[in-house]
């Protein structure tokens, strides 16, 4: 298990790793694609950034108006901020090529544990906002990815899109990280504590995200 400090907290080496650290200047990884798409909607790989101990990306949604029918608030964006049951939310995971996974279905959980140890995967929501038609949202994920192929997965079936994977270059990925710009020495956020992960929706046995 990851090391705690003796305050019962995460460590520095876990707080660098939970989130983009603020002491850099990230570079931009000229890949977009479209992960998944229907006749009324769609989801979008936009931006990728990358960072010394890990990668942020951008995922949007976007939908025709005739989409909204199927929604209670009538947006799209409920569909990245709302955990409820099954179909109700955009599912999004990642896969690294030596095998490990992790995804927003993984549910409540130790948030200091989750880790797995220094080499463990974290995927974590990030801000972002949108209308009804259209909503962004980033994603942080950590380590950097080993070469080969980094797997992006997607499934919202309320969209009607089943498991859809997207291959990515882990090595370009990889290699971005040279050229990462360290503008002043990563310093711990004083008294910073992750929050506790909210529950994750009911998924399809079948699915990718229940082996995730």
């Amino acid at each position: 298990m990851h090391v705690m400090n003796s305050g019962d907290g995460p460590d520095d080496e876990w707080m660098r790793r939970h989130s983009a650290p603020e002491n850099e200047a990230p570079v931009a990884v000229p890949v977009s694609a479209v992960l998944a798409r229907t006749d009324t909607a769609a989801v979008m790989l936009s931006g990728v950034q990358v960072h010394t101990t890990g990668v942020s990306f951008t995922l949007g949604l976007r939908c025709r108006p005739e989409a909204l029918d199927r929604f209670e608030d009538r947006s799209i964006g409920g569909l990245l901020w709302r955990h409820g049951r099954r179909g109700e939310q955009l599912l999004f995971g990642v896969e690294l090529a030596d095998g490990r996974r992790a995804s927003n279905a993984s549910g409540e959980g130790d948030p200091f544990g989750q880790l797995g140890g220094p080499e463990g995967l974290v995927l974590n929501s990030g801000g972002g906002g949108g209308g009804q038609l259209a909503a962004d949202q980033t994603w942080w994920m950590s380590p950097l990815p080993p070469a080969g192929p980094l797997r992006l997965v997607v499934r919202c079936d309320l969209l009607g899109i089943p498991d859809t994977v997207t291959e990515l270059d882990g090595a370009a990925i990889r290699a971005a990280a040279d050229r990462v710009v360290t503008l002043w020495p990563w310093v711990s956020p004083a008294d910073a504590e992750p929050a506790m992960p909210p529950p994750g929706p009911d998924v399809p046995p079948d699915s990718w995200f229940a082996r995730a």
